[in-house]
């Protein structure tokens, strides 16, 4: 077989965060079943997408090729997937004229178009880019955040990442930004979320980017969204007691300017290891479709209660 288990993976090891039963395999794919619960929640009743991805990571690195750095493709479509819902997860060993790459899917039960695509191979084949410089100061205003979402939930009962996001905002410029490992509770957390005995799982910066990066593009339409498209190249592996900053700006939008049906953002995942000299870790872009009612769902469920009316002006 040629994924290996993991005992240290908190997403999928031996006492996973996100279990899988076996279906069928053979020496160049796997097929198994999971199902989503509210300890994999995002928005109020879907998962964070930012897990499916990291699942899809979690299964490459488990592959043992293409090496770092690495640039991923993630596409996200069909009917979507609920909290509750079962699907089947493939991942296949797979070749073409570029090389060696790992394909990833998960797709909901009855349907044939995946909740989730990802391509894996090597960066050598990126022309990824990114126009965001060093990272921005610490003038900044705290974002609100859900109950129970498994990035910015800070009131739940499952283990979470528990993430503020942070608005910097000045007349030529928008970034948010969120840190992690700064503080002893991280240090702490960082022990539920792990790859190995000493690497961060790459599940926490899939998450913590897709959200980081989705607040950039919410502030150009102020409209919620869910993931379309995301593009990260990742350079090399996360040690457990990095101090990592997360950098968004929003990135365009797409559709009629007054009514925008998606927009766009871009980041980087920053070491913070030497404060004077941040170390770029990951970088890339994603692609969000407005969704009016999560939207409204920010509305009557983000904390502290009433502190997102401020976002809407």
């Amino acid at each position: 077989m040629f994924i290996r288990h993991n005992p240290h993976s908190f997403l999928t090891g031996d006492d996973p965060f996100l279990p899988t039963v076996p279906i069928d395999r053979d020496d160049g794919s796997v097929i198994e079943e999971l199902t989503f619960t509210p300890r994999h929640e995002g928005f109020i009743g879907i998962p964070h997408g930012g897990l499916a991805m990291g699942l899809c990571l979690d299964a490459w690195r488990r592959t043992g090729a293409p090496q770092y750095p690495a640039l991923v493709r993630f596409k996200f479509g069909g009917s979507g997937i609920g909290i509750g819902d079962k699907a089947t997860f493939e991942v296949q060993d797979d070749r073409d004229e570029k090389g060696r790459r790992v394909i990833a899917k998960i797709t909901g039960n009855g349907d044939k178009t995946p909740y989730l695509r990802a391509e894996i191979r090597s960066a050598e084949q990126s022309d990824a880019s990114t126009n965001i410089g060093k990272p921005p100061g610490d003038d900044f205003r705290k974002l609100p955040y859900y109950k129970n979402c498994f990035v910015c939930g800070h009131h739940r009962t499952e283990p979470g990442l528990q993430r503020r996001f942070r608005l910097h905002e000045a007349p030529d410029e928008v970034l948010i930004t969120s840190r992690w490992g700064f503080d002893g509770d991280d240090e702490d957390r960082t022990q539920c979320f792990l790859f190995g005995t000493e690497e961060l799982h790459p599940a926490v910066l899939t998450s913590i980017f897709d959200e980081n990066t989705a607040w950039a593009g919410f502030m150009l339409t102020r409209s919620a969204g869910l993931s379309v498209r995301v593009e990260l190249t990742l350079i090399r592996p996360v040690a457990k007691n990095e101090k990592l900053l997360f950098v968004g700006k929003p990135a365009g939008i797409r559709g009629n300017p007054r009514s925008p049906r998606f927009f766009l953002g871009e980041g980087m995942i920053f070491s913070m290891s030497d404060p004077q000299s941040p170390e770029i870790v990951a970088y890339g872009r994603g692609e969000w479709v407005v969704m009016q009612e999560y939207t409204q769902q920010i509305k009557h469920s983000l904390l502290p209660e009433n502190d997102w009316e401020w976002i809407f002006g």
